[in-house]
């Protein structure tokens, strides 16, 4: 394993996710983003275990789950592997959804609740929306001179 590796994961005691969902989020998220490519072979069990200092069956529990989801595939004797042929109909949403996870993980790393989180987003959303409403209605206003 190369030394990109070894910055896969690290556990976030701070977040209120069991560990296997937190290391599934990320792989999940790295397939996503092209960190690892379709085909590619993932770090064994052992070894990202072994590096991210966690347990052994934490990882097979969050590999299974990447499994069952379709973003990974085990072949036996060889280990785990990045599914060729993910749903691309869904790529584009399962970026986003990769992406928001991202700051979702970093609102956390700043000690905002999830609650913290909703309040915040909602006000972002409403400050979006009302510059939209503006834009159109200054648009409009230059179509009816």
């Amino acid at each position: 394993m190369s030394d990109s590796d070894n910055m896969i994961f690290h556990v976030d005691e701070t977040s209120d996710l069991p560990i296997w969902a937190q290391l599934r989020n990320r792989i999940a998220f790295l397939i996503r983003t092209g960190h690892f490519a379709a085909g590619s072979q993932l770090p064994s069990v052992r070894s990202l275990a072994a590096t991210a200092s966690i347990n052994y069956n934490t990882v097979t529990k969050a590999y299974r789950d990447l499994e069952l989801s379709g973003l990974i595939v085990s072949v036996r004797g060889r280990g785990m592997f990045v599914q060729k042929n993910i749903c691309p109909e869904n790529e584009e949403l399962e970026a986003a959804d990769a992406l928001f996870e991202n700051c979702l993980q970093q609102y956390r790393s700043c000690g905002m609740s999830y609650k913290n989180i909703r309040d915040h987003l909602v006000e972002i959303i409403d400050k979006s929306e009302s510059e939209v409403k503006a834009a159109e209605e200054e648009r409009q206003q230059y179509g009816a001179a």
